[in-house]
């Protein structure tokens, strides 16, 4: 039996979404493999379900920093931790789930992150993506809007929780039904199934929503530079670069944190043009049409090599206001 064995994901949950668990279910397919085995932090078995997994929980916490794109960083600075300090921490838990497969005289190979920032692009020769979906026990009537609460440390300032709560308020008070993001992968997933739209800070969570399906209202404060390797704003990632089911979003850049008033007039815009149950049939054509115009754009204009060499104002236009 050939047995994919997958080293520990330790990066940002929005980084194992779209540049891991789709560069996984990539090599097992190609591979053609019989057997998957992920060893993972608890909670997240749910992404890798779709094959014939066998999952071995692995506790994280010890490892050094905190969770950063691919890999570990170090606060104050978040300066990122060396791959083979980190691939060195985890190598003795790789090596027992090998020894054991190959003393069943399985055919064994192990898949690492690199642990060094590396991003895969969303596309059929890098990666293998799947909608996420599952059944809800209690489906509220339209609309159901899910508050998608970005935790993480790193980076930007987080929403605090009086303005979540001023947010729901002012959503209830206009008929709109809302539940909190909850933790656990499966039920995030549930939620995000069947909700009408989702709606936070740029976090993990939305980009679980995108590939549920969910319609969402994402945002962020701007920054001067611009996203990864690939020199693209936080608003092109969500739109295109990480948006492989062509999910319908609303993406604000923001010079400050909104008002809870300015994310509740996002929403019922948002549902009225992109909800799953609320949204019309034509604003969401529309919206598919302009994502598909800018994937194409993306793919085989502003990503290819001689994109470089095209007279600035040309670039300045693809780049920043077609795309």
């Amino acid at each position: 039996m050939r047995v994919l064995v997958t080293a520990p994901y330790m990066g940002e949950f929005g980084w194992e979404l779209m540049s891991w668990q789709g560069r996984v279910r990539w090599r097992f397919e190609r591979g053609r493999f019989d057997r998957l085995v992920v060893l993972g932090e608890a909670g997240k078995a749910v992404l890798y379900a779709d094959k014939p997994l066998e999952y071995h929980k692995v506790a994280l916490s010890a490892l050094p920093g905190l969770a950063y794109e691919d890999r570990r960083a170090l606060a104050p600075g978040y300066e990122p931790v060396p791959a083979g300090r980190i691939r060195a921490a985890v190598e003795p838990l790789v090596a027992a789930v090998v020894t054991e497969l190959q003393r069943d005289r399985h055919e064994v190979e192990v898949l690492w992150p690199d642990y060094a920032g590396t991003i895969y692009p969303c596309e059929p020769a890098h990666q293998r993506f799947i909608r996420f979906a599952a059944p809800c026990a209690r489906t509220p009537p339209a609309p159901w809007v899910l508050l998608v609460q970005r935790t993480r440390q790193v980076g930007a300032v987080n929403w605090q929780p009086e303005q979540w709560s001023t947010l729901a308020e002012l959503l209830r008070d206009r008929g709109i039904h809302t539940t909190v993001y909850p933790h656990d992968a499966e039920a995030a997933i549930a939620a995000a199934t069947h909700c009408d739209l989702a709606v936070g800070q740029s976090t993990g969570g939305l980009h679980l929503a995108s590939l549920c399906g969910c319609p969402h209202v994402a945002w962020s404060v701007s920054e001067p530079r611009l996203w990864t390797p690939w020199q693209i704003t936080n608003r092109q990632r969500y739109e295109t670069f990480w948006n492989p089911l062509a999910t319908p979003v609303q993406f604000h850049e923001v010079s400050r944190q909104p008002e809870p008033s300015e994310v509740a007039g996002w929403v019922e815009h948002a549902l009225e043009k992109i909800g799953r149950r609320t949204g019309s049939v034509l604003s969401k054509a529309l919206s598919r049409g302009q994502w598909a115009f800018k994937r194409q754009l993306a793919r085989r204009v502003v990503r290819q090599k001689t994109f470089k060499h095209w007279p600035w104002p040309l670039q300045r236009l693809a780049r920043g206001q077609m795309l």
